[in-house]
This record gives C-alpha cells, sequence and structure tokens, in this order.
C-alpha cells in the first residue's frame, strides 16, 4: 500500500497548539511550481505528438471551458446560493432558469445599493490574532471544546448518516467523490447550520473571514465527508506505467474564489488519518489573474485526469497552458520546488487542533488514509 510520509513531517511531539504555533517555516516558493511537461515521464516522454485535429479539439475544449470559468468568474458563482443542493430544484429547465436570473439580479441589485450606501462592509474582527494569522500563514488550528464537539456531533449525525446509508449500497471501487460527501442544506438540515454558525461566532470564524475576504461572510455551506482507506483518489497517480507515486501527491489549490474553507474534525485524526495538510503561507504565491483561470479551466475541463486519454488531450494543449490546479501528482520527486514544499508541508492532526481554518487558494491536501477512516465536516465561509 502507497504511504505518504510526509503526514508526519510536521514536529510529532503531541501538543495543544495555540494560534500562530506551526512548527515548520512558511513556503519559500512565490509562485506554484511550473511542470516541464514535455521531459515528464508519464507526459513528453511516454506520449506520441499529438496530431492537428488533435491540438484544435482541445483548444476547443479549452476554450468552451475557460469561457465557463470565466462567467462563473463574472456572476460571483461561488458567492450564490447553490440552488442546485437544495430541496425543491428539479433540474434546469425554464422554470428554474428564470429562478436562478430573477435571484442573481435580486441579489446584485441589494449587493449594490449596499455598497453605495456602506450597509455591505465587511466585518471587524472580534479576534485580531485569527485574522493575522490567516493572512500570514493561511491556516489556523482551532480547538473547539469537547461540549462543542459533540454538539455539532449531534447535530450532524442525520446527514453523516445519510451518507453511511448511500455509502454502504456502493463498493469503495465505484465510490466518486460526491458519494463521500452529504451537502447540508438549510431548508434540509437547519440544525447543523445554527450549531456551527453559534460555535463560529464564539470564536469570531465569521468576522474573521469577513474582515480577510473585504465582505459580508457567514456559514454557507456545511457538509459531512467520509474517507476511509479504500478510497485510492491518491494512488496510483499514473494507473497505465509503473511510476512510483511522488511525494506530491494530491497537492493542489482550489478551482473555487472569494470564500475561506473550515475542516471540523468529527474524531481524532492521527498521520495516518488523513489530516488536513497545507504549504504554511503558501496562499501568499503570486498567481496571476490569467494563470488562475487557466489552472481552474483545466480541471474544470477534465484536464486534470491522470488517465491516458486525459494525458494526451492536455498535452495536445500549447505549453503556456499546461497548468493545473490540481499539479502535486505531476511533481516529480526530484524537482527543486519539492524541498521547499516539503518543509512548509504542515500535517493538522488533531494534536493540534480540531476545527482548521483555512484559504484554499494556499497549496494543501487531506483526506489521503492509510488506516480506518476521516470524518470531518467542511464548512464554506462566503458572502450569502
Amino acid at each position: 500500500m502507497t504511504t505518504i510520509d510526509s503526514l508526519s513531517d510536521a514536529a510529532p511531539n503531541a501538543r495543544a497548539a495555540a494560534i500562530g504555533e506551526l512548527p515548520i517555516p512558511p513556503y519559500r516558493g512565490t509562485s506554484i511550481p511550473e511542470i516541464d511537461y514535455d521531459a515528464h515521464p508519464a507526459y513528453g516522454l511516454m506520449l506520441p505528438k499529438p496530431t492537428l485535429a488533435e491540438r484544435l479539439q482541445s483548444l476547443k475544449v479549452f476554450a468552451r471551458t475557460f469561457a465557463f470559468v470565466t462567467i462563473r468568474r463574472i456572476v460571483d458563482y461561488e458567492n450564490m446560493p447553490l440552488l442546485t443542493k437544495e430541496a425543491g430544484f428539479t433540474g434546469l429547465n425554464a422554470a428554474t432558469a428564470w429562478r436562478l436570473i430573477s435571484l442573481y439580479a435580486r441579489i446584485r441589485t441589494s449587493r449594490m445599493i449596499g455598497s453605495l450606501t456602506g450597509a455591505r462592509r465587511p466585518a471587524t474582527p472580534a479576534n485580531p490574532a485569527l485574522l493575522n494569522k490567516i493572512k500570514s500563514d493561511g491556516i489556523v488550528c482551532l480547538n473547539l471544546t469537547a461540549d462543542e464537539l459533540d454538539q455539532i456531533r449531534t447535530a450532524t449525525k442525520p446527514a453523516f448518516d445519510k451518507l453511511d446509508e448511500r455509502r454502504v449500497h456502493l463498493p469503495p471501487e465505484k465510490r466518486k467523490f460526491d458519494d463521500n460527501v452529504y451537502w447540508c442544506t438549510r431548508s434540509a438540515d437547519p440544525n447543523a447550520f445554527a450549531t456551527v454558525d453559534a460555535v463560529f461566532k464564539r470564536y469570531g470564524v465569521a468576522e474573521a473571514a469577513s474582515a480577510y475576504l473585504g465582505r459580508p461572510v457567514g456559514v454557507k455551506h456545511v457538509n459531512a465527508q467520509i474517507n476511509d482507506q479504500d478510497l485510492a483518489f491518491w494512488r496510483r497517480v499514473f494507473p497505465d506505467t509503473q511510476l512510483a507515486d511522488p511525494w506530491g501527491s494530491y497537492l493542489h489549490i482550489d478551482a473555487t474564489y472569494g470564500m475561506l474553507k473550515c475542516a471540523i474534525y468529527i474524531h481524532d485524526i492521527g498521520p495516518d488519518g488523513g489530516p488536513f495538510c497545507y504549504i504554511r503561507g503558501s496562499q501568499n504565491a503570486k498567481v496571476g489573474r490569467f494563470e488562475g483561470m487557466v489552472r481552474r479551466t483545466i480541471d474544470f475541463a477534465g484536464f486534470s485526469s491522470r488517465k491516458p486519454e486525459a494525458r494526451k488531450k492536455f498535452m495536445a494543449l500549447p505549453a503556456f497552458l499546461r497548468k493545473k490546479a490540481d499539479f502535486g501528482g505531476d511533481l516529480p520527486d526530484d524537482s527543486p520546488e519539492v524541498p521547499r514544499l516539503r518543509e512548509g508541508h504542515f500535517a493538522a492532526t488533531s494534536n493540534y487542533g480540531n476545527c482548521i481554518l483555512f484559504d484554499g487558494n494556499g497549496i494543501h491536501r487531506g483526506g489521503m488514509v492509510n488506516n480506518g477512516e476521516r470524518r470531518c465536516l467542511f464548512i464554506i465561509l462566503a458572502e450569502i
């Protein structure tokens, strides 16, 4: 079984870390690592040269997806209600399209008026230390009390029960990412939201997120997630080759904008339990607007997959477009970027905290379980 030794790179001594205590230096890189795909053994050195027709087809898919990503960016999709997850959404038809358009127009108008009148302003952080550490490190570990964690377990038990019921009927090899996630909604799971809202209020989490993002912020999503040792998404990176899995497997930046995320561990998680991992300070790496759009387009287009057909389509693109948000699996271990990533790599095991607030624009990974299973909540903080 492949293991990721990096999950114990951070100091292993058990202790409760206060805000700001991370046992590793910040990322010394100034950008997302560049990868020479022409010289990569699973890409340029293995795959045949793409034909003109293949190049044109890949460019067509890229252009169409880039337009989709651009529209998402323009309409601020991540900060709009996700109606497809709410009860009563019957799919995209004339009625629901009108509902989406009307809602979008109403929200944009309301926000514009709020900006003009000064009503739509970021919150003043109740916990300045929390805000300052997110700015410097991109990640903060908090320790919720046992009572608070019990409240969260009770409030989200129905979500985990539904997730267990779904998963029991699916063999591990057939489970996709969404099969391991249950999206709570305020309409169907109000207690989950109310409990998380109350806990976050005590710690000033939403206010810190609002000040960090420069806009009003609240809890937008509460998602129950289960990962176990049978979920092999991060193993056998190149399944058609004999290449060893690289250290950087699953390191990525998120394909979303304008939000912070939070992971709450439902139980203790050690180095082999799939802890959330972060490259400290990597959220400050410079990623240009166009580069960020390209990386997200590649992921949305399906070109980030490392199956042979996806790699062929990816290599049919011009070299300047060969950039992924999910780049870690392509990063060779002998790359000069790897030592910088390793020294800034922090594994947020339970001895550092059970509530991990982070900026998804930084380089991170998680859910890579070597033994047992990991149950945690993922909370998205965005404008609502």
